[in-house]
């Protein structure tokens, strides 16, 4: 089967070339005629019939499990077309309905056997989605994870890339110049992240990090794909992987060990590949009929692993990565399924009348407007089924039913004063039925907003599911799509918050023993612990448990609790550092001890593969400690008697005041005195440089785009600031060579006009709004008109939140 697939895999890969300009028609969905066919002995029982409708049915054609598993062919015979009871007692030794995803059916797929589709990681999810349908029509009780002893593994020495990048320049980055920049540049025909091959030597090499493998060099990424992958050679693969890996060799020999600490107090070590995978089990997903978790990694297919057929798969066309834990980034361009495969969604809503969109995004920015369209089953921009949208600090759902046009509107959107739109991790999910009407939850909560229920009506089964625009191409949206679900029934609160609950991504238990260290054999730290995105892991919630049941002999003491991570302590992200975790002898561990709730985020260094973690202590049981503190690789400075920065903060009341008076907007103003009130405690409440923290600046953004949006939005203020510009075009006349300077020069005299020793240089200022405005202007072609005036509040927000106005 997988010989037939070679070809149209090879081709399909010549169409995608680097990127991938067209989106292909999926082909049509199989025809399986040995199910619908079937003409044996009924189903005995209620299980077995349930297993019918739910597996068999899906996996008997001829171009799946049926081309062998079948009477007289291959055995076992659980696609057998002769009898369906003999079909069921075949399949179930090889199913775990307690955990699909362990089922022998699933990880023989995942291995690679006999996949249908070019994926065996999609083959395989959507054999474990068939599985818990089967699992939960026959109402299976699901089974919890079970903790099991990883691997000892010492914490060791390890290689690190140096902060400068002239051993890089002279390697790796030559070949990546010569053979990678038709595509993984930023200013390539056909762009394709990461762009290792950028002009920008510090740019390049930021982006080739990850990808490079100093303790194991033949791992590197750069290496692998072209030795094992395949994947753009510029001669022979084995002599192209060769030369990459003598290139990264050069770098790792003139790279010295990062030696342990002996000082250090550690726990016993551990990579991802040693923890245990938190289920993904627990979902509600009776009625989902599009389902995609963009586990793939690579390649231009994004697959609906849903099991109801056909499958909608995306093709991803445009600026489009994969995010590393699951998921897609989307920079510009989208991913559409083909309006054939599409149109099983306005069938099975149709029938229905109900329907719910699920969806885990993270949203780039809190400014892109239109609405931009996250998901949209849609013809145009005004011609939709559905639409899920982002307007600012909204999102917005449209709907053709009998109350609306055919474009949807008017909208239902999320209260502009809540903001609940962030640009950070989110769940969100629209409703609607005939009896409630539409709905809108964030984070599990619905946000209150309502409308009067109308029926869904006149839908058009020609449109096609897209993810990030419109089909016209001029809603463009930007952020990461984590996991997306279309269900055909409206899901209730609570099965909302379930979901929510089970959260997003790939996500492992890692056991740091720490046996020695307390005199108790079979105890680990455990942590939850995900890949946050491409760059980072979070972990979460760690908790002390004893493997074998046992409690704590004698009272425990925990202080200092640290992160460590390729032979050393990590510099940022140590969220327990100044926690202390008192246990009373007699403690059970059996279940484990929660020691926090917090959880804390660090950056990747070798990738998920290489990245080697664990814990260090400043005080666990009898072993102790004395930091001086987490070592931080800047410059030192030392400063002599009390002197403290001659540098201090504006407070919250002058910076609300600054704001004011640089953009002629009154602090009463409505929306700015609401958002006032909701960050004020974000914002700086003495001027001591020492309190500074991210979320005062997140705060200030806030602020400032909220002043930005009413000066830009006031006719008067924006005529007497810009008086030669006009915002009705698109960006393309308006922010053109020859019209630039007349918005970014009376911008800055607007915003900047004092000019003191301490402002950034001018000339640097106008570099970074023309850049800034180049990248918002950039829409394919299809900007609308109003898209100006954003980019206007856009620049206006960077300079108006920069350190200009923080700064005391």
């Amino acid at each position: 089967m997988k010989l037939f697939l070679l070809p149209m895999l090879a081709l399909s890969l010549v169409l995608a070339g680097c990127g991938g300009a067209e989106v292909e028609q999926n082909p049509p969905p199989p025809v399986q005629e040995d199910n619908t066919n079937y003409t044996g002995p009924a189903p005995q029982t209620d299980d077995i019939q349930l297993f019918k409708l739910t597996l068999w049915d899906n996996i008997a054609g001829a171009n799946r499990c049926g081309a062998c598993h079948v009477q007289n062919n291959t055995a076992p015979y659980f696609a057998r077309n002769d009898d369906i009871n003999q079909a069921y007692a075949a399949a179930v030794p090889l199913v775990n309905l307690a955990d699909p995803a362990q089922s022998l059916l699933v990880t023989k797929l995942a291995g690679g056997h006999n996949c249908w589709l070019a994926s065996d990681t999609a083959c395989a999810d959507t054999m474990a989605q068939w599985l818990r349908n089967w699992a939960n029509s026959s109402d299976t009780e699901s089974a919890s994870v079970v903790l099991v002893a990883p691997p000892v593994r010492e914490p060791g020495s390890s290689k690190v890339l140096p902060q400068d990048p002239a051993l890089f320049s002279n390697s790796v980055y030559p070949l990546l110049r010569q053979h990678c920049v038709n595509c993984h540049a930023p200013d390539a025909p056909q762009t394709q992240s990461p762009f290792f091959a950028d002009s920008d030597l510090a740019a390049a090499y930021e982006a080739s990090r990850k990808l490079i493998n100093l303790d194991n060099p033949q791992l590197s990424r750069f290496v692998a794909r072209l030795g094992g992958e395949f994947h753009n050679c510029w001669s022979n693969c084995d002599d192209d992987a060769a030369q990459m890996l003598a290139a990264i060799t050069q770098i790792a020999d003139n790279v010295e060990l990062t030696a342990l600490d002996p000082a250090l107090v550690p726990s016993k070590a551990l990579r991802l590949e040693d923890g245990i995978v938190a289920s993904s089990g627990g979902r509600f997903e009776a009625n989902q009929i599009a389902f995609y978790q963009f586990k793939t990694g690579e390649g231009v297919i994004a697959y609906d692993t849903s099991g109801v057929e056909p499958a909608a798969n995306l093709s991803l066309q445009g600026d489009i990565s994969w995010v590393t834990g699951w998921g897609l980034q989307i920079n510009s361009g989208r991913a559409q399924a083909s309006t054939q495969n599409s149109a099983k969604l306005a069938q099975l809503i149709s029938a229905t009348g109900e329907m719910s969109i699920e969806a885990w995004v993270v949203p780039a920015n809190v400014v892109q407007e239109g609405p931009a369209a996250i998901v949209s089953y849609a013809g145009s921009s005004s011609e939709r089924n559905f639409t899920l949208g982002q307007s600012q600090y909204n999102y917005d759902f449209l709907l053709r039913s009998g109350a609306g046009d055919f474009a949807g509107l008017p909208a239902l959107s999320t209260a502009d004063a809540d903001q609940v739109l962030q640009a950070t991790l989110q769940h969100v999910v629209l409703t609607q039925d005939p009896v409630n009407g539409r709905r809108i939850y964030v984070n599990g909560q619905d946000t209150g907003v309502r409308e009067a229920p109308e029926a869904i009506r006149n839908w058009d089964s020609s449109y096609a599911l897209i993810v990030g625009n419109e089909a016209n191409g001029n809603r463009q949206w930007q952020g990461t799509v984590r996991l997306l679900a279309l269900h055909n029934k409206a899901l209730s609160a609570a099965q909302i918050q379930q979901n929510y609950e089970v959260g997003v991504g790939q996500k492992f238990y890692l056991l740091f023993g720490i046996g020695e260290l307390i005199n108790l054999a079979d105890s680990y730290i455990v942590f939850e612990v995900a890949q946050f995105d491409s760059y980072s892991y979070l972990f979460n919630a760690p908790y002390l448990v004893n493997l074998a049941g046992r409690s704590l002999p004698q009272d425990l003491l925990i202080r200092g609790m640290a992160l460590g991570m390729n032979g050393k302590e990590v510099v940022t992200g140590q969220a327990w550092l100044k926690q202390q975790f008192n246990l009373a002898a007699g403690t059970a561990l059996a279940e484990g001890a929660a020691l926090s709730a917090q959880g804390t985020i660090i950056g990747t260094e070798l990738g998920a593969a290489a990245d080697e973690f664990f814990l260090s202590f400043g005080r666990i049981g009898e072993f102790e400690n004395v930091r001086s503190g987490i070592s931080v690789p800047v410059q030192q400075i030392i400063a002599t008697g009390n002197e403290s920065s001659d540098i201090g903060l504006r407070t919250f009341a002058e910076i609300h005041a600054t704001m004011s008076a640089l953009t002629g907007v009154a602090q009463q103003q409505s929306a700015v005195s609401a958002v006032y009130q909701t960050i004020q405690r974000q914002l700086p409440a003495a001027d001591n440089i020492d309190t500074f923290v991210s979320a005062q600046q997140m705060g200030i953004t806030q602020l400032a785009i909220a002043y930005c949006n009413a000066a830009i939005s006031d006719n008067s203020i924006r005529q007497s600031w810009f008086p030669a510009v006009d915002f009705s075009t698109g960006p393309a006349t308006t922010y053109s060579l020859a019209n630039r300077p007349l918005f970014i020069q009376p911008l800055l005299d607007q915003l900047m006009p004092l000019a003191p020793q301490t402002s950034a240089l001018r000339a640097d200022v106008e570099t970074e709004l023309d850049a800034l405005i180049t990248r918002l202007s950039n829409c394919g072609g299809a900007c609308s008109a109003d898209r100006s005036a954003t980019i206007a509040k856009a620049a206006c927000t960077a300079v108006l939140a920069s350190a200009e106005l923080l700064v005391q």
